[in-house]
């Protein structure tokens, strides 16, 4: 929950943000076609794969500093400095242009290809930090379209610049596009302190990260990298062809820079289209690792397209068809993978993959190009061969990110959980025991357990008829002293007896010595509690304390019977239901459930009409010495019963101690915790559970949100009457006084 002054900085953020990625990714296509034009106007296109090997290595090297300036100081004031000193050196550059050419055509490629790299990478890393998973999720969108815009507008400022005045006056407009982007990040994103996000929970103090120690928290990190290298080498290799092709067909000079520049703007264009009508709709519903196996797929059927139709007009198309893709759908779930990642190792680590492993990719590309055109000089089929190559390795990759992002979410939540409230976690055993059920998926519920009952544990009823009978009569006498006293002596061979101490269960007074003796019966009885649960002609308050009873007994046929009540009318009776299951299930991984059947059951819970929801109430109360029957037993009464019981079904399926660190969450006010939930949920769950669970989960987080504003203002205006009688009585005691 954010207060309005919370919200209103968040949209004055949000709106400057967009300003910053429009002008650079301006900065970043007209920055292309002027490192691309200038360099290729003084030397040959045999001398570009060299070029780029060393503009890659640069870009490495950058990329470690920049991790290890980021671990120390944080994004907040480094990424606008950085763009203000990109500023100025683009000023200079500018300047000696005209007398050193070559070598300041090789300065402006290394500082397109290198600083360039580690800007973006910082701007990203900054709205990583500024914004939790669930708003930058619906932000990241409007950025990347944003910026997508600027870069449509970037390459029509080069071409006509190129056009009107001389060619190096593109560095000028690359100097004050920068310089801008400075301006605005110094004003919209205030310095926070480093030391404020670098805690880690296992210490409660500053914690100095790595890149290895990062990506030994987060392993999906490491598919992540792969599917950059690979997919760089891919985009490298591809575009060299590309370059070659246009220099050999346009020829060098302006001209060069005047069609790279309606070349970049061009792609720009259809890439804002896809940004607008396509991105959003394609990562909320066909996933995060689907948006970025886009990138490498296309160039791996681009490749080979072009090996089977040579031609530059098809190998520009394909060219278009990767930048179209790098730009829409593969940059927006590129960057939401990061959300999942605490600050600090983010800090640490992505840099390095956003520019090291890219780079490096590029210099692989780079070196595998020159191989080539050593052993097939002036022959591009082979080139574009490794490029798809390379490319599918790259979608295979892209494919494992989705499970290991879902992990990562759930480990950000219990840290977050644990950083705002220590008592989650009671000692260091619990805590190894809860991060490990968090990191390692569970197993899945598919295991089969006989329903009947092993003859080893079956007890043979050992009262005699005349001992039966007189229990019996004990039991029925009405008398409370004796029916507890007569349930409390049973035992587990006076199952025969079971029919009667279900009956107790309607019995208030009873039902606690009722529950103990039907528990201590065994597995014996599990048909007859399951039968008086289904059976709605039976007393309702038996019916809605039989699970309790059921959650004691480890078998298939409890298992089936509980399930099947979760289909029952009554919600108390649905209520009380899923928990014993939950419980059966979390202290039993042996027994089994299918998937399907626990996310129907979810959807009907969600597929109620809202007046029905709101209906729902627990008749029994419940002890808070028994917490394991509250789905969290640090809000007790105070969830929402239709939440719990929905929360509870989830933790069949998910992690239970995630799920219930997403339900405590709802019920917070902290923006993060509560945003990493909303995006855990939207992953971990199908796509028809998805469409009903967020609408309900969004619909109760501004009912809380209303109901706190309303709280405030309430105290507000009784702060305020409290002000206005001080105010008026002041002046009855000066008259009284003066009386």
């Amino acid at each position: 929950m954010i207060d309005d002054d919370g919200r209103a900085q968040q949209r004055v953020q949000a709106r400057l943000a967009m300003a910053v990625s429009a002008l650079m990714m301006a900065h970043q296509v007209a920055g292309k076609a002027a490192r691309d034009g200038i360099f290729l106007s003084y030397f040959r296109t045999s001398d570009l794969p060299e070029m780029v090997a060393v503009a890659a290595i640069a870009a490495v090297a950058m990329s470690v500093v920049r991790s290890r300036t980021l671990v120390r100081a944080g994004p907040f004031r480094i990424t606008s400095l950085s763009f203000g000193l990109s500023g100025v050196v683009h000023c200079a550059e500018w300047l000696l242009l005209p007398y050193q050419p070559r070598i300041v055509a090789c300065v402006i490629y290394l500082h397109v290809v290198a600083m360039g790299a580690v800007l973006l990478s910082g701007f990203w890393s900054l709205m990583n930090e500024s914004f939790e998973p669930r708003s930058a999720k619906k932000l990241f969108g409007t950025l990347s379209g944003a910026g997508t815009l600027g870069g449509l507008c970037g390459g029509v400022l080069a071409e006509r610049v190129a056009a009107w005045f001389p060619a190096a006056d593109v560095v000028l407009l690359l100097s004050i596009l920068h310089l801008a982007c400075a301006g605005l990040l110094w004003r919209a994103f205030p310095w926070k302190p480093a030391a404020a996000l670098n805690k880690a929970p296992e210490s409660g103090g500053n914690h100095k990260t790595s890149v290895i120690d990062a990506v030994q928290r987060y392993p999906f990190l490491l598919s992540l990298a792969g599917l950059v290298v690979m997919a760089s080498a891919g985009t490298a290799l591809l575009d060299f062809v590309f370059k070659s092709q246009a220099a050999h067909t346009i020829g060098r000079g302006a001209g060069l820079l005047r069609f790279f520049g309606l070349y970049y703007t061009a792609t720009s264009l259809l890439t804002f289209l896809i940004q607008t009508f396509f991105t959003r709709y394609l990562v909320q519903h066909a996933g995060l690792a689907v948006c970025a196996g886009a990138l490498p797929a296309t160039i791996t059927l681009g490749s080979l397209m072009s090996l089977v139709l040579p031609g530059f007009r098809v190998l520009s198309g394909v060219r278009a068809m990767e930048i179209l893709m790098r730009g829409s759908v593969y940059r927006s779930a590129y960057e939401l993978f990061y959300t999942a990642v605490s600050p600090a190792d983010k800090r640490a680590v992505k840099s390095v993959i956003d520019v090291g492993f890219d780079r490096a990719g590029d210099a692989i590309g780079a070196a595998a190009t020159s191989f080539l055109l050593i052993v097939t000089p002036g022959r591009y089929g082979p080139i574009l061969a490794v490029a798809a190559g390379v490319s599918a390795i790259a979608a295979l990759l892209a494919a494992r990110l989705q499970r290991g992002y879902l992990h990562a979410l759930e480990k950000s939540l219990v840290d977050r959980a644990i950083e705002i409230d220590p008592s989650l976690i009671e000692d260091s055993a619990t805590r190894s025991i809860l991060m490990r059920s968090v990191i390692m998926p569970r197993p899945a519920h598919t295991v089969n357990i006989p329903a009947e009952t092993p003859e080893s544990e079956v007890v043979p009823p050992r009262i005699a008829a005349d001992t039966f009978l007189r229990r019996a009569a004990e039991l029925r006498s009405g008398d409370a002293s004796r029916v507890i006293r007569a349930a409390s002596d049973l035992g587990p061979g006076d199952w025969a007896l079971a029919p009667l101490v279900i009956d107790l269960l309607a019995w208030d007074e009873a039902a606690p010595a009722a529950r103990q003796a039907l528990e201590g019966m065994g597995a014996r009885i599990t048909g007859m509690l399951v039968d008086a649960l289904l059976d709605t002609e039976r007393d309702f308050v038996v019916r809605r304390r039989v699970p309790r009873v059921l959650a004691s007994s480890p078998w298939m046929r409890s298992v089936e019977g509980l399930f099947t009540a979760l289909e029952d009318q009554r919600f108390e009776v649905r209520f009380y239901s899923a928990r014993a299951l939950y419980l059966l299930l979390k202290d039993h991984p042996e027994l089994s459930v299918a998937p399907e059947r626990v996310w129907a059951a979810v959807n009907r819970e969600l597929s109620l009409q809202r007046s029905v929801w709101d209906s729902h109430r627990l008749l029994d109360r419940r002890d808070s010495k028994e917490k394991e029957w509250f789905f969290d037993d640090q809000l007790l009464d105070r969830a929402d019963r239709n939440l719990e019981h929905l929360f509870t079904l989830l933790a069949i399926l998910l992690p239970g101690d995630a799920v219930r660190i997403a339900f405590r969450a709802l019920h917070t006010d902290d923006r993060q915790l509560k945003g990493t939930a909303f995006e855990y949920l939207e992953s971990a769950t199908p796509a028809d559970t998805r469409g009903l669970l967020l609408p309900v989960l969004e619909a109760e987080a501004e009912g809380r949100a209303r109901a706190a504003t309303a709280g405030r203002a309430l105290e507000n205006l009784l702060a305020s009457n409290a002000q206005v009688n001080r105010t008026l009585k002041l002046p009855l005691l000066k008259m009284e006084a003066g009386k």
